[in-house]
């Protein structure tokens, strides 16, 4: 059979394992068989396989490495502690046992023993101990290592050319020798030829400067390409960030070296920062914020020196990213922190004297990060400002800017009830996202249609328009669960338990409580994924709000006591992460834990107290009116329990037929009041 590899190289991305993997692979194929084992018919090594040498995506491209696989002769497997972690390095050395080629597997072991470093496939192997390459050294000493390689490769040379390996091992000694004689006869004419070298020095010197440059320039373009094209060419792979983030560390240490030693290191410095900040992005989608805001940091630290310069470029790129720093404490639930660094990066662009795109930019994000600290007059003050910068949008970023200001302002103006005002926002925010769609198909602009039509979809709802939104949540949730098998995406897993919930909601406020109960499950599923990955205080309190809609809805099921541990499941998560929340998450916590005062502990002043904190907290918020409405019920205070009630149902949208079902289910479950039957008549009126 022909091979298009002589050997595939199968190692993890760690600093040593990286260096003698590269070494090796250079020595693999730049060894030339001794002559006398040629003129026997033995070809020489052609070509090697590694993921960095071969494909910088290749670990995304499944495709590609089962054919890099099945058309290799040898695999060496690079053995370290730190490979049997690596469930790449197992799943290639499964392919290899399972196309019949296990006695081709070559372990080079550079730190810890075969049952440390060896990945699980590889221990199951026979004779696999007669093929180890073993090359530790004490201190994991490179030179040393890849000295001790030049012998222990011979074994998987034989293997590739099909040569003895005894024959190999004879000549490559008698090799050295040679060299070795020829090295000490050559010393004898070093100091003759000094003289003649000095003379030399400078004009090697002046070729070495220009090809350094030379160098220096094309590392950078491959550099920045890796930094800016390959992450936005490959966020639509399902699975490709944690590659991404793989080559993006790699990247921040190539960079390193460069900015060490190059000559134009401001633009060096440019391209760390660009990298640093775009490996903030991959880590916030894989879920791993400490890491994320770790890169932000360093990332700012150096625009931070770069703008001392006064230059308006690192002025703006500065602010851009104060506000990517925002977004990714805003994900985290650290609203406080979000607002102070917008506050910084709308202070920096405006002095870099560019009020365009970039401003919106940030303007949009900070308005986003108020409504999440419950700050609404500052959210619509900066949406306000967005939109008088972009009244009429003349390219896609502007587009997508506007998209966003209005799908937030909907977002917030339906929490108020103000229907028609959000409704008339979201359809702006699907036209601009339907129009970014249509000129680049990209996962992420999909994202943005779905979250519009969501909105919107909540919007119907919320006004009895059922039977429309139950079709638009149906819609949205084939996209999103399109998107979200990419399972490390935390952004899309989180907006799917979003859209069950929603989905839930529809069901339940028509009373179809067994469906609502289906979708409010597969809501918590997934926010409990997304939690039990990222571990913030944003998606902890996402989850625990999912439990209370699951709690509440198994409260309308008469199942009391799986109601009642919900419940306390729910609190529980959110006691985890209240001091990190904002004024609305606390709103929301405070409002449900009156109601399961009032439904299962019938600890009435203490409900009708926790209410009260809610209202202060968010006195527009619906849920949170409701609440209180039925706190002041069972506590005989009449007149301001028909007042909030009578006012929310004269919202219209089945706002009166939810509160009927709820004061049924309530009497159901045992709370009794002299008023019900006169409040159950105000709601007649209104229906």
């Amino acid at each position: 059979m022909g091979f298009e590899y002589d050997a595939f190289f199968s190692y993890r991305h760690k600093p040593l394992d990286q260096e003698i993997t590269k070494r090796a692979f250079n020595a693999l194929e730049s060894y030339k068989l001794p002559r006398s084992i040629r003129e026997q018919g033995y070809e020489d090594i052609r070509r090697a396989f590694r993921d960095t040498e071969e494909l910088p995506v290749t670990r995304i491209l499944t495709e590609t490495i089962d054919d890099a696989l099945h058309s290799c002769n040898c695999l060496v497997v690079v053995c370290s502690t730190d490979t049997p972690v690596s469930e790449w390095i197992d799943r290639e050395v499964c392919i290899f046992i399972e196309i019949g080629r296990a006695d081709h597997i070559y372990p080079l072991l550079i730190t810890g023993d075969p049952e440390q470093s060896f990945p699980p496939s590889l221990k199951l192997v026979p004779d696999i101990a007669e093929r180890i390459m073993d090359i530790r050294c004490p201190g994991n000493d490179v030179k040393k290592m890849m000295a001790k390689a030049e012998t222990e490769l011979l074994k998987v040379i034989a293997g590739i050319t099909g040569c003895d390996e005894d024959d190999l091992r004879r000549e490559h000694q008698m090799r050295r020798n040679k060299r070795l004689i020829t090295r000490a006869a050559g010393s004898a004419a070093v100091l003759a030829a000094v003289t003649g070298v000095s003379l030399g020095i400078m004009g090697i010197a002046k070729n070495y400067r220009n090809e350094a440059s030379l160098r220096e320039q094309a590392s950078m373009r491959i550099i920045s390409e890796l930094t800016y094209s390959l992450p936005d060419n490959l966020s639509n792979v399902p699975g490709a960030y944690s590659r991404i983030a793989g080559i993006l560390e790699q990247n921040t240490e190539d960079i390193n070296k460069i900015v060490r030693l190059s000559r134009n290191k401001e633009a060096a410095e440019f391209e760390a920062a660009a990298n640093y900040e775009k490996l903030a992005t991959a880590n916030n989608v894989l879920g791993a914020a400490d890491k994320a805001l770790e890169a932000q940091d360093t990332a700012i630290a150096i625009y931070n020196e770069l703008a001392e310069t006064g230059s308006a470029q690192s002025k703006g790129r500065l602010a851009s990213a104060y506000s990517n720093l925002g977004t990714l404490y805003n994900q985290a639930g650290r609203y406080e922190e979000a607002a102070a660094a917008y506050s910084d990066a709308i202070s920096m662009q405006i002095l870099s004297g560019d009020e365009g795109l970039q401003l919106v930019r940030i303007y949009q994000n900070a308005g986003a990060n108020a409504l999440s600290a419950g700050d609404d007059t500052s959210a619509f003050a900066y949406f306000d400002k967005c939109i008088d910068l972009l009244a009429v949008p003349q390219t896609t970023g502007e587009l997508d800017a506007l998209g966003r200001v209005h799908l937030n302002y909907g977002i917030n103006l339906s929490r108020k009830g103000h229907y028609p005002e959000a409704e008339e926002h979201l359809n702006t925010a699907i036209s601009c996202y339907e129009e970014l769609l249509s000129y680049r198909d990209t996962a992420n602009n999909r994202s943005l249609v779905i979250q519009a039509e969501s909105a919107l979809a909540d919007v119907l709802s919320d006004t009895g328009r059922f039977e429309e939104a139950e079709q638009l949540y149906a819609t949205a949730i084939a996209s999103a669960e399109q998107l979200a098998r990419d399972e490390e995406n935390m952004p899309y897993q989180r907006m799917l338990a979003e859209l069950y919930s929603s989905m839930a909601g529809v069901f339940y406020k028509q009373g179809d409580y067994a469906s609502s109960d289906e979708m409010y499950a597969n809501a918590v599923e997934t926010a409990g994924k997304v939690a039990d990955k990222t571990g913030t205080a944003a998606d902890r309190a996402m989850l625990a709000k999912k439990l209370i809609s699951l709690a509440e809805n198994t409260f309308k099921l008469t199942d009391y006591k799986r109601s009642k541990d919900t419940f306390k499941e729910a609190f529980a998560v959110y006691e985890e992460v209240l001091d990190g929340l904002g004024d609305y998450d606390r709103a929301i916590y405070v409002s449900w834990l009156s109601y399961y005062k009032l439904i299962h502990e019938r600890d009435y002043p203490g409900a009708l107290e926790a209410s009260k904190e809610a209202y202060r907290l968010q006195p527009d918020n619906t849920t949170v009116n409701m609440i209180l409405g039925y706190a002041y019920l069972y506590n005989d205070h009449y007149d301001e329990a028909e007042k909030i009630l009578t006012d929310l149902a004269a919202i219209g949208g089945g706002h009166a037929e939810m509160i009927r079902r709820d004061i049924e289910s309530q009497e159901q479950a045992g709370l009794r009041n002299e008023h019900i039957p006169e409040l159950l008549e105000a709601l007649d009126k209104l229906s």
